[in-house]
């Protein structure tokens, strides 16, 4: 069963590995001075304020700096808050000043932060949304300022904090073998084949006992995308793929994704049918079936419109108007599925609807 979207961050999020891999790319510049074999989940439950209000924040670790970058010896260390964002949120930087805040006095309430520690914080928004990030990042303050004023002042800005943006961020560089890297690639299949081919990539390149666990958390995250590119249906279960090979493993996810398709388009028909024949048995089978197309004509709308928007709902609902022939709307099903962009379905679409053939 797919997790929710919060739910499936969470899940790969609790994994240090995970965690390691994301500030690999959050913070580049950081990231020669910290050990990464220190990586620590905090767990700190409801952070709650003086005046007994809580707040549940998405996740939190924590990581040392490599030994010896203290002259006196100590380890010093960075406490991680990260929220997980699918929408634009304009009031980001008071919420990431009030969740650290919030933390810190938890964790030094519970004996994580030691008396007299002060570790520095790195704020992280990871966000996965179709639409660009518009949020200020905290610096604005610091923008209109001279130079030198807004070096000195930065360190003293609160809200401010680094932004991964999964849908729009170059991963070239990310590293072949970098965890956030695929939960990247999984988020932007264009299609269920895409994303599930994408998963039997990943199964593979994270192969072995010592990967099951971020195995068991990919096959959540790609549970909780299906349900944005599929209306019904479920990707098969982790214990069904788990020890396949990836030839196999994509066999059984295209059985899945036909199941799937003749669930989504052949259910109207059928529920068409059996309404028509309810309201008579003189008018028959092919009132039923006339109905059955009509209510396939309306679904495919809608489901276009839930996959590519509604300039596409419309565009399918007026090309499929006079279509009473099974087979041409069963194509046009298949192009919501398949088509990897809004344009490419449009043109698809016009092929179809035209009369000519068209590959999508």
């Amino acid at each position: 069963m797919a997790m929710r979207h919060d739910e499936a961050f969470k899940f790969l999020f609790d994994l240090s590995e995970v965690c390691a891999d994301t500030l690999r790319v959050a913070a580049p510049a950081l990231w020669p001075h910290l050990d990464p074999a220190s990586v620590r989940i905090l767990r700190t439950g409801d952070s709650v304020a003086a005046d007994l209000s809580k707040r549940q924040g998405d996740a939190l670790f924590a990581v040392d700096l490599r030994e010896g970058a203290l002259a006196d010896g100590r380890r010093p260390y960075v406490i991680v808050p990260s929220e997980f964002q699918s929408s634009d949120d304009a009031g980001m930087p008071d919420r990431i000043r009030e969740y650290a805040l919030r933390q810190l006095d938890t964790l030094r309430r519970q004996g994580v932060i030691r008396a007299g520690d002060t570790p520095p914080v790195l704020p992280l928004v990871v966000y996965d949304g179709a639409a660009p990030w518009k949020a200020a990042d905290g610096f604005g303050p610091l923008r209109d300022l001279p130079r030198e004023a807004a070096v000195l002042l930065g360190p003293y800005q609160p809200q401010a904090y680094v932004l991964l943006d999964l849908v729009r961020s170059r991963t070239d560089d990310w590293g072949e073998y970098n965890r956030l890297r695929a939960v990247t690639r999984l988020l932007r299949a264009p299609s269920l084949d895409g994303l599930l081919a994408t998963l039997a990539e990943e199964f593979t390149r994270f192969a072995g006992s010592q990967h099951r666990p971020f195995r068991e958390a990919l096959h959540a995250w790609a549970g909780e995308l299906w349900t944005r590119l599929a209306d019904g249906g479920e990707l098969p279960t982790f214990a069904a793929l788990e020890g396949l090979e990836a030839l196999d493993m994509t066999s059984m996810i295209e059985v899945r994704i036909a199941a799937w398709k003749e669930e989504q388009f052949g259910r109207a028909r059928a529920e068409g049918v059996a309404q028509g024949r309810a309201e008579g048995v003189a008018q028959g089978r092919a009132e039923g079936v006339a109905e059955g197309l009509s209510h396939e004509r309306t679904m495919l709308s809608r489901q276009a419109a839930r996959r590519f928007g509604v300039v596409a709902g419309r565009a399918v609902a007026g090309a499929v108007a006079e279509v009473d022939d099974a087979a041409d709307l069963e194509r046009i099903g298949d192009l919501i599925v398949d088509c990897p962009s809004e344009e490419r379905f449009l043109l698809a679409l016009a092929g179809v609807s035209g009369s000519q053939e068209f590959v999508p």
